[in-house]
This record gives C-alpha cells, sequence and structure tokens, in this order.
C-alpha cells in the first residue's frame, strides 16, 4: 500500500515539476528574459510567471504550455536582492 502511495506521489511530483519547467521555458521565449531568471508560481487555475520585471499567466494542458493573458509589468519584483558587494555602477570592489 505504503508502495503505492509513493509511487503516485512521485508521479505527480514529477508531473508538475515537469510542467512547471515548461512553463518557464515558455515564458522565458515569451517575455525575452533569461531562463534562470523566470520564477514561475503555480495557481489554482494555472501558472503565473514572472521575470524581467514582466509576467504572464500560463495553463498546462494536454502536455503544452499556453500563455493565457498578455505580457505586462509585473506587480512585484521577485528579482533577489544585489549582495553588499555588488553595488549598481560601481566598481568591483564597491568604491567609485
Amino acid at each position: 500500500m505504503r508502495a503505492g502511495v509513493a509511487a503516485v506521489a512521485s508521479a505527480l511530483l514529477v508531473g508538475c515539476t515537469f510542467a512547471t519547467t515548461q512553463v518557464r521555458e515558455r515564458a522565458a521565449i515569451d517575455i525575452g528574459c533569461p531562463e534562470d531568471e523566470i520564477v514561475v508560481h503555480e495557481l489554482p487555475p494555472g501558472y503565473l510567471a514572472r521575470g524581467c520585471r514582466k509576467e504572464a499567466g500560463y495553463v498546462f494542458r494536454d502536455g503544452r504550455v499556453t500563455r493565457e493573458s498578455e505580457i505586462k509589468k509585473a506587480t512585484i519584483d521577485e528579482r533577489p536582492p544585489l549582495p553588499i558587494d555588488r553595488i549598481p555602477d560601481t566598481s568591483s570592489m564597491g568604491v567609485d
């Protein structure tokens, strides 16, 4: 019984991971942003992908990803903060 439950859970996890990966790949193309900068959130109606200060909604049906919304300015900026030693417009030492 436990083996069956584990197999189903594993299949669901792999399926979800696969869908998220496909959404990330599609969003990178649609948004024009590097794939490693795309953040994907699973929502009840589908997925929300954000990257490069833009976002779009996607659904995964029949093994395919389809964009369900216009690409628009992101409601929040999910980029990680810059490390303290990486301040924009400064030298590598952090001093002008």
